[in-house]
């Protein structure tokens, strides 16, 4: 009869040790956006005459709560990534897509409108953005899929912190781009 240190030893030796860098990066992202949610006080977006247009407190609120909802999925996602069910996996993988997206879709945005785009910015964006490509290509490496193969539906908790994360980072995406 196997004890519990042996089983859970089994699984250690099991799960996947790339996911370990997803845990981690993870949790980087999620400090970061809780930054992101204090730099939204900060009261105004760049302009492209060099100056900065300030934005209502509503919008701040609003970007705030952004950030922070990013921060909250990352830290979810993060903390349920030893367990085996597969809606872990695809929300990961989700998440980081779509943060790759957004980070686009502002950069582009941004570009059209006139806001510029300086160089250094835009380093800093690819090197985020190839980080995220990194952890999911990681999550999709044929043993960490295998590792989650339990299914259950995702929590709408889970579904919630991602719809207010995306709405407000896309309606930031157009103040921005109206106050240029």
């Amino acid at each position: 009869m196997p004890n519990s240190v042996t089983s859970r030893d089994d699984e250690q030796e099991r799960r996947p040790g790339a996911v370990l860098f997803v845990y981690t990066w993870d949790l980087a992202l999620a400090i970061l956006a809780l930054f992101g949610a204090l730099a939204s006080f900060a009261g105004g977006v760049a302009t492209s005459t060099g100056g900065t247009a300030s934005l209502p407190l509503a919008v701040q609120i609003i970007a705030a709560v952004s950030a922070a909802c990013f921060a909250a999925t990352l830290i979810i996602i993060a903390s349920l990534l030893t367990r085996k069910q597969a809606w872990i996996r695809r929300t990961q993988i989700g998440t980081l897509a779509t943060a790759i997206a957004l980070a686009a879709i502002s950069v582009v945005v941004g570009a059209i409108v006139g806001n510029g785009v300086d160089a250094a910015g835009l380093a800093v964006t690819l090197i985020f953005l190839l980080l995220d490509a990194l952890a999911i290509v990681i999550m999709t490496e044929r043993r960490v899929v295998s590792f989650y193969d339990q299914t259950a539906g995702v929590p709408v908790y889970v579904w919630a912190t991602l719809a207010v994360w995306i709405g407000g980072q896309l309606m930031i995406i157009v103040v921005s781009a109206l106050a240029h």
